[in-house]
């Protein structure tokens, strides 16, 4: 009986010891779970701020494109009111010169002998018709031409590509990344983080988010404030 009480016990021991260890990683899941409830948090504040700056960006080169269009709409409508008043002159001035060989033609022969050397030399002088100019109108391909693919080129120039981007769910808790994961810190604090399979906790280290299989690969990394 008494071995049978021994080995009861041995087992109940047994059974207690995995019993506070399945409490706590009942913990650590339920710690677990509000990580990844502040996670999806986090980085969806991370998600619209990057939209609302590319939002922002196709704004500010909409805007830039109508109002260059505008500005080219004011100039050559500008320069059609110019020519619309040339043309108001030229018709004027055409008008009155009918009007008086027509009175000319009407007088009696010795007036109209005397006036017509004068007369003719008024239509020799008159001056050519106003002609429409080249280029009169909007140069819509300079607008419409390629637009997505000319705001994506501009795009490209503003946005940096980072080749290696660091993976939060693998870094110490010694580690804080940056919010867009391409620099790490070291903290006098550990960060409160769950203890997954993937995360280093024994050496300050980070994985990158992607890893590489063949070929030959290198960048620059830049440290600051170490001593090593």
């Amino acid at each position: 009986m008494f071995l049978h009480s021994h080995e009861l016990n041995t087992a109940l021991k047994s059974l207690k010891k995995k019993l506070k260890r399945n409490e706590k990683m009942k913990g650590n899941f339920e710690k677990t779970v509000q990580h990844i409830k502040s996670q999806a948090e986090h980085t969806e504040r991370q998600i619209k701020q990057q939209f609302e700056k590319l939002h922002q960006f196709l704004r500010d080169e909409e805007e830039a494109t109508v109002t260059a269009l505008r500005e080219e709409e004011e100039q050559k409508k500008q320069r059609m009111k110019e020519k619309l008043e040339e043309m108001n002159t030229h018709i004027s001035a055409l008008s009155h010169t009918i009007k008086d060989m027509e009175e000319m033609m009407k007088a009696n022969d010795v007036c109209f002998l005397k006036e017509f050397p004068v007369s003719m030399e008024r239509v020799q002088r008159s001056q050519p018709d106003p002609q429409m100019a080249s280029g009169a109108l909007i140069h819509v391909p300079r607008y419409l031409g390629n637009l997505p693919f000319r705001v994506w080129k501009k795009m490209q120039d503003i946005i940096q590509n980072t080749p290696v981007i660091l993976d939060p769910n693998t870094a110490d808790p010694r580690l804080v990344l940056s919010d867009d994961l391409t620099s790490v810190r070291d903290s006098e604090n550990y960060q409160p983080v769950p203890d997954n399979p993937e995360r280093f906790n024994c050496c300050l280290c980070v994985l990158g988010s992607e890893g590489f299989n063949s070929g030959t690969h290198c960048w620059d990394v830049e440290v600051k404030e170490s001593s090593a």
